[in-house]
């Protein structure tokens, strides 16, 4: 349904924060991927490679090849480690602060204890179109948010979120590590939205309040992000810069407790994903999409990621329908009475999305709900 990597997507735009190259995996649901300590940069800028200007040899545009990270019209961007003009580090300014831990202590009350129900329960049979979703109704969805990058004003959206209280989102950390979003940085996050091609949101006769753009006021990555393996620990937290207005149409979503096992809390249901990503058409969703996903165990998924897997992650698809680029970060949920959020899109084995028999990784929440109430604060 989604092939969104990251979440959710102005078409035009998004592409920035898109584009995966041949030998990116389907990693980030977002964007491809430069090593640690590399920053992906015009190639005139790398100073490692400034002799191709002067003398580009084969083997020279072969080694530019290799470490490209995004060809955007014409603008070739390479993953390197000695920008010109940077003699200190590599990694762009940002305007938030960005840490791997803060305020640690008792986030557990600012939980919410009982999640409403949302405007209808979906559907556990496969669906129609996200890659291979269908579109979800109004209100449906109320937790889910949108993240926007480069402008406060004229953001392109590029991956998803999920709000967790009044002032946090929850979402995964290659949707903030600039190595992952290409140097894009997140500049605003957006509650209630349903139609980004739309500026007031209707139903028949019902249309929803306006939406609500927040300004990302602290970000917090988990420590080990991307460490024990590709794409480990693929969560953060957003602390918005106000308290959202909960309105029927921005609600918050509940967590499982820590440590469920994702089995036990399916009981054979089907979970549900949803996002603004690249969908079957190639094309990025306008109207929020959503897609029921079964669970495969790491028996049969592990080998599709070179047994490389943490109990931390876990996986769901294997079907036409699928999360993809631009959903990243985006919830996985069980429906239901209580709602939960199980799951955070993270990544896929390649760039390809709905691929039957290959399912998606996601980030294991109850594996991490005492790492989130130890960073959340009121």
């Amino acid at each position: 349904m989604i092939t969104k990597w990251a979440m959710v997507v102005v078409v035009v735009v998004v592409v920035v924060v898109v584009v995966v190259t041949v030998d990116a995996s389907r990693l980030a649901r977002q964007a491809s991927r430069c090593r640690p300590g590399q920053m992906c940069t015009p190639l005139r800028s790398c100073r490692t490679y400034q002799q191709f200007f002067t003398n580009p040899t084969k083997e020279l545009r072969q080694k530019i090849r290799r470490a490209s990270c995004s060809n955007l019209r014409g603008n070739i961007q390479v993953c390197c480690s000695d920008v010109i003009g940077d003699t200190t580090d590599t990694t762009p300014t940002d305007p938030i602060t960005i840490g791997t831990t803060q305020n640690p202590g008792t986030g557990e009350s600012l939980l919410p204890s009982k999640c409403r129900r949302a405007s209808r329960v979906a559907r556990q049979s496969v669906d129609t179109l996200v890659v291979n979703g269908e579109d979800s109704e109004l209100k449906e969805l109320p937790w889910t948010a949108v993240l926007g990058y480069n402008s406060r004003t004229d953001p392109f959206w590029a991956c998803g979120g999920t709000l967790i209280t009044e002032q946090y989102v929850l979402t995964a950390a290659h949707c903030i590590h600039q190595t992952y979003t290409l140097g894009a940085t997140l500049e605003v996050v957006r509650l209630g939205e349903y139609n980004l091609s739309s500026t007031e949101d209707c139903s028949g006769s019902t249309c929803a309040p306006p939406t609500q753009d927040f300004t990302p006021e602290q970000v917090i990555l988990h420590p080990d992000f991307d460490t024990r393996t590709q794409v480990s620990d693929d969560i953060a937290l957003i602390r918005l810069n106000k308290k959202a207005s909960l309105n029927g149409y921005v609600e918050p979503l509940c967590l499982p407790p820590a440590g469920a096992q994702v089995e036990g809390l399916l009981g054979g249901r089907q979970a549900e994903v949803a996002g603004w990503g690249l969908t079957e058409t190639g094309q990025t969703a306008s109207v929020l999409q959503k897609a029921s996903l079964p669970f495969v165990n790491k028996g049969t998924c592990n080998p599709h990621y070179n047994n490389t897997l943490l109990p931390e992650q876990i996986c769901f698809g294997g079907l036409a329908q699928d999360s993809c680029r631009g959903d990243s970060g985006g919830p996985l949920v069980l429906r239901g009475s209580n709602p939960l959020l199980i799951g955070i899109v993270s990544r896929g084995k390649d760039k390809r999305c709905g691929v039957v028999g290959i399912p998606a990784v996601y980030t294991h929440v109850a594996a991490y709900r005492n790492w989130i109430t130890k960073n959340i604060r009121a």
